[in-house]
């Protein structure tokens, strides 16, 4: 199993949204120190002052040359908002500077406010970003190419840098509904998956839908076949639950009251019903209830450590990425340190007993867990 971390850059009312986006890159760099393998950001416009992530590619650029070995993981691109030639070469660039650290991850955006501002139909947004990346897919290759789709045409081009990794970064699709991720898997593709606002058995849904069209799906042209699962879990460490609970509930229920309005409103566009999201508003405004009957993790270190291991234990996945934000920078820096200290050590020591305890008792080991 591996960890990592991932932020949207969140601004905290009264404090400084310039000064935020150099926090974020210290954020990273004191992950790598606590001995997390990868850091992400997603791609955030126009949410100004709560996020300050929009040019995700420059944020982590700055992470690349102020780290060594953490991989990076943009969580996600948005391809349909931009020219796919462009997309490739700037996360090529960033592949060669990092010396192939890249984790690549699209997603089609789930913010109407920013499909209409840059110009993008919400309906048209899935077939974008799978034509973009077909796209970024032939550009890598370092080869001429031509392409004639619905939304780009042009001739006898080639892209350079091509990415220092071969024959391509790991390629993941960053996706909230199981019809995204039944996507992902009919592609081939890694998954991005979240656990935000979403119960315990809905992450199930999402990642065994994943799984299912995994095996009967084709391989991405030009893409390495990946079956690679991240999920992403929101966390909060402090000393107390309390103390944790009074740094970050106000921005989490802030947060989720916002991204279930606009997942059910980019849902509808789309696809004409909110059939297929189900994130309900049952959270709306309930901090205990996504206490409850969600993986959020927010507490003392022994809280998240049982939460991490019931993770770990349900859904078997690749990797977990960490969702830290709305604290404040001094605050996030000390969960850092608690999670790398205090609460992962734990994990793992946990989860290796409970693999070895499983296989003693049974005789045969009906379950793998890589830690």
């Amino acid at each position: 199993m591996k960890y990592g971390l991932y932020e949207q850059g969140y601004v905290r009312r009264g404090a400084d949204p310039l000064e935020r986006v150099r926090q974020v890159v210290a954020e990273a760099q004191a992950a790598e120190w606590y001995g997390l393998e990868f850091f992400g950001v997603s791609e955030q416009h126009f949410k100004f002052p709560t996020n300050s992530t929009g040019a995700i590619d420059t944020v982590l650029s700055w992470v690349a040359a102020t780290t060594e070995n953490l991989r990076l993981m943009p969580s996600a691109v948005i391809p349909a908002l931009a020219h796919p030639l462009a997309v490739a070469e700037r996360w090529a660039t960033i592949d060669v500077l990092s010396g192939g650290r890249l984790d690549f991850a699209v997603g089609r955006g789930n913010t109407p406010k920013t499909a209409d501002a840059f110009q993008i139909p919400i309906p048209e947004t899935n077939a974008r970003t799978m034509e973009s990346l077909a796209i970024i897919m032939k550009a890598w290759s370092g080869e001429e190419f031509s392409h004639r789709g619905e939304f780009w045409q042009f001739d006898n081009l080639r892209v350079h840098p091509r990415p220092i990794q071969s024959p391509v970064p790991r390629v993941s699709l960053a996706a909230i509904s199981v019809g995204a991720c039944q996507l992902a898997g009919g592609n081939r593709i890694g998954l991005v998956a979240t656990s935000n606002n979403v119960r315990w058995s809905q992450v199930h849904d999402r990642i065994g839908a994943y799984r299912a069209a995994w095996e009967t799906g084709e391989v991405f042209p030009g893409a390495a076949p990946s079956s690679n699962v991240n999920l992403q879990v929101p966390i909060h460490v402090a000393k107390t639950s309390q103390l944790a609970r009074e740094q970050v509930e106000f921005g989490i229920v802030e947060y989720c009251n916002r991204v279930m309005k606009q997942d059910l409103l980019n849902h509808r566009l789309t696809y004409g019903t909110e059939k297929g999201m189900d994130t309900t508003g049952e959270f709306y405004d309930n901090f205990q209830g996504l206490l409850d009957l969600t993986p959020l993790a927010v507490g003392s270190p022994q809280y998240c450590i049982e939460k991490l291991v019931r993770v770990h234990e349900e859904f078997n996945v690749d990797e977990i990425t960490l969702h830290v934000d709305y604290a404040s920078h001094e605050d996030l820096l000390e969960c850092i340190r608690l999670i790398g200290e205090e609460v992962l050590p734990e994990v793992k020591r946990l989860t290796n007993k409970s693999v070895s305890m499983r296989y003693n008792s049974t005789g045969a080991a009906t379950t793998t867990i890589d830690s």
